[in-house]
């Protein structure tokens, strides 16, 4: 027969059941967080056209997916070469006077894009005119600190003077060389010509955001499993005391 002091008692297989239970959404919580963490970027592009393009105005369509992430405005103004930016304000006089011709369009301002739903930004801002073959991919890689993004613009399609693609993209970190127009130590814009077939890239470095919190969750779930266990032991010698404890009125063996 097996000794009765072993036998596991109902209160100490509860014990052990419920922390077991009470460990697995505390790690899955930890696990889903220290995955997801991972390089980010925020930033915004602009699609617009002459107030008499007969494509009509720019209209990108936001994956349902990504809408918590861009805002989308109508965009009524001019982009400089330079990358600067000059939009209508809405209650400006008619008459008022304005640098260039007017361009009418979308504005979307993006935050937080995972690089997966960055890579989607591409054939976003390509799909926004109708009717044309505009093609564009765009996208981010990285090795150790260093970030690098690269892509690709074909708007040979595209009207010079007429049409127009503005993008700016922000880096969790100091930039180190672009192609495009740098606006600050984080930041860098292209105004993608129309017209013919355009290359971006810019280099950034910084720490992975995701092994940088690894420690921390590692250490935290380690702390979690050590508590847990010294519950569950706690527990099961108090049980097992429990046990050899001579009951009233019982005789000492």
């Amino acid at each position: 027969m097996s000794n009765p002091a072993f036998r596991p008692s109902l209160p100490r297989l509860l014990a052990v059941v419920g922390a077991a239970l009470l460990m697995i959404p505390l790690l899955s919580g930890c696990l889903t967080r220290s995955v997801t963490v991972g390089d980010r970027f925020s930033g915004e592009f602009i699609v617009a056209t002459a107030t008499d393009s007969p494509n009509g105005v720019p209209r990108p369509d936001v994956p349902q997916s990504m809408s918590n992430h861009m805002s989308v405005a109508d965009f009524t103004g001019n982009i400089a070469d330079d990358g600067a930016v000059t939009a209508q304000k809405d209650d400006a006089a008619p008459n008022a006077p304005q640098k260039g011709p007017n361009k009418v369009g979308t504005r979307v301002t993006y935050t937080a894009l995972t690089a997966g739903q960055f890579s989607q930004l591409g054939d976003i801002i390509a799909a926004s005119f109708s009717g044309s073959n505009a093609a564009m991919t765009v996208s981010t890689t990285r090795s150790g600190d260093a970030v690098r993004l690269t892509g690709t613009a074909d708007f040979t399609d595209l009207v010079e003077g007429r049409d127009v693609v503005f993008l700016s993209v922000g880096f969790g970190g100091d930039i180190g060389g672009t192609n495009g127009i740098q606006t600050s130590d984080t930041t860098a814009a292209w105004v993608i010509p129309a017209g013919k077939s355009s290359d971006l890239n810019a280099d950034a470095r910084y720490p992975d955001p995701a092994v940088a919190a690894l420690p921390s969750w590692s250490v935290f779930v380690a702390f979690l499993c050590l508590l847990v266990v010294g519950f569950v032991v706690w527990y099961a010698r108090r049980e097992h005391q429990t046990d050899d404890t001579p009951r009233p009125g019982a005789r000492a063996s």
